[in-house]
């Protein structure tokens, strides 16, 4: 993807996301750009804490009748806390690709580590654990130069090369890669297909 496509596609996740709940937004810093999106969400502690908890040195997780059977978790009142969730996409110039960098912050300011952040979003699921680090890394963000999670840009490229004909690719990798990184984009592709849609059928008549 050249970088002048990139900065077309992403203008239309800034257009198109105008009436979401959660908005894309360029960003400017130093002459280099990059969209950003902000949102935050209410997580029940006995989930972070359960999730967080381990068994011979290696993270696991219990099922829900687990915690309930947990006097621990039943002594007390579950009242949750804020996870603000704030995501990047920047152009990639060494593999030509969106580049997806985010970071999971607790209110007191703290940021989820990788282990944390692999274990709280479902990345799990679909990815084995012995591919944990190459899956997801910890870089510097080449415009602002502190930590973020990323989601390693090879699985961005596979996605490019395999969509060809995508209304618009960055919106297809999001999709598909989004919701393991709690990125949920179905309200922007809705608001995308609409647009397209009316435009399509004012010109017919």
């Amino acid at each position: 993807m050249h970088e002048r496509d990139f900065t077309f596609y992403c203008d239309q996740l800034v257009v198109g996301s105008r009436n979401c709940r959660s908005q894309w937004r360029w960003v400017n810093e130093g002459g280099r750009s990059y969209i950003r999106l902000e949102k935050k969400q209410h997580v029940q502690d006995t989930f972070l804490h359960l999730q967080k908890r381990t068994e011979g040195g290696t993270m696991i997780d219990f099922s829900e009748k687990e915690i309930e059977k947990d006097p621990a978790c039943a002594a007390i009142e579950d009242t949750g806390r804020i996870l603000s969730f704030e995501y990047h996409i920047l152009y990639n110039e060494s593999y030509e690709v969106p580049s997806l960098l985010f970071n999971i912050y607790e209110e007191g300011g703290g940021k989820f580590n990788i282990e944390e952040a692999w274990h709280f979003l479902r990345i799990s699921e679909v990815v084995p654990l012995n591919e944990m680090y190459q899956a997801i890394t910890m870089v510097h963000h080449p415009i602002l130069f502190r930590p973020y999670l990323n989601l390693h840009p090879c699985k961005a490229s596979e996605m490019m090369n395999s969509l060809p004909d995508s209304m618009n690719p960055i919106l297809s990798f999001l999709t598909s890669y989004g919701p393991f990184v709690n990125l949920e984009q179905d309200e922007l592709v809705f608001s995308l297909h609409s647009s397209v849609y009316l435009k399509q059928h004012t010109n017919m008549k």
